[in-house]
């Protein structure tokens, strides 16, 4: 290897990149004051972005429900996440004006590229906690009909429902944002399927002594009155009532509730006959009991 050559070239280069960095000093002090005064800035707009909110955004959430979305995603308030996305705006465009002024073209492509995909992130965002906001509001809504009709697994449905409501949410919003989904929607697709019909035969199986006893309740409605004295099998007593799924009997010493569907599948002796006016109807002796009887039992 010939030592001249390297001597000679070493000198040369290193004067060369030395010669072109002074050059960039200009440019680089330039930048990082840009960066300076930027960031200062946008500490300036975060502030005045968050008093405002908290005077204008903050109620409005707080009457809607909002507020309670948004604290989940880090104890954040309406204006606090508002003034943090304001402060990475203006992050965003120092740092674009600064690699400018210096000429770091890969990272003022690379911002661009950020800023581009700004709008399409934020409706994301905006998708899923609509999403979160509405299966809140499902829920409670449920749970309230429920409390209102008495149905103790309303507050299962509920959050049942706003699952089903975040899930499908947060396909939405994945994408909108572009994230290929069809693998996961096919298997959330199988799984609800799978669990519908699981919860379709457990639910059927299980109200099928319910269902029996509404349809006998329709039937006895219709045939037997409270103040009737009448004889179901053992039991023998005046009919007080006749709800949705059973009769209930006054006897003597208790009150005996029989299930609606026996009034159509048992042999029914009615003793008394209360009428409207108050008249009490016996059977005659040689007559000693009237049998009431479904056609289909």
């Amino acid at each position: 290897m010939d030592m001249d050559f390297f001597q000679n070239r070493l000198p040369q280069a290193f004067n060369s990149y030395a010669a072109a960095f002074i050059d960039r000093l200009p440019a680089v002090f330039t930048g990082i004051v840009v960066l300076v005064a930027g960031f200062l800035l946008a500490r300036l707009v975060r502030w005045v972005t968050q008093r405002i909110g908290e005077r204008t955004v903050d109620p409005l959430a707080r009457r809607s429900g909002v507020d309670k979305v948004i604290a989940r995603f880090g104890g954040f308030t309406p204006a606090r996440l508002l003034a943090s996305v304001a402060w990475w705006l203006m992050a965003l465009v120092t740092v674009l004006s600064a690699a400018d002024v210096m000429g770091m073209h890969l990272v003022s492509l690379a911002v661009q590229k950020a800023f581009a995909f700004m709008p399409t992130l934020f409706t994301a965002l905006a998708i899923f906690v609509l999403g979160i906001w509405g299966a809140d509001k499902v829920s409670r809504l449920v749970s309230q009909l429920s409390n209102v009709v008495e149905l103790s697994v309303g507050r299962i449905v509920g959050r049942i429902l706003a699952a089903i409501t975040i899930v499908f949410a947060s396909i939405t919003a994945l994408n909108v944002a572009g994230v290929d989904t069809s693998l996961i929607t096919t298997n959330i697709q199988i799984i609800l399927a799978g669990l519908l019909l699981a919860f379709g035969v457990a639910y059927g199986f299980a109200a099928r002594d319910v269902l029996s006893n509404i349809l006998g309740s329709y039937y006895g409605n219709e045939r037997f009155k409270p103040g009737m004295r009448v004889r179901v099998g053992n039991d023998e007593g005046v009919i007080e009532r006749i709800d949705s799924v059973s009769m209930t009997l006054r006897q003597h010493d208790r009150v005996v509730m029989i299930p609606s569907n026996r009034l159509v599948t048992e042999r029914i002796e009615v003793l008394d006959d209360v009428r409207a006016d108050g008249h009490v109807r016996r059977n005659e002796p040689e007559h000693s009991s009237t049998t009431q009887k479904a056609p289909f039992a």
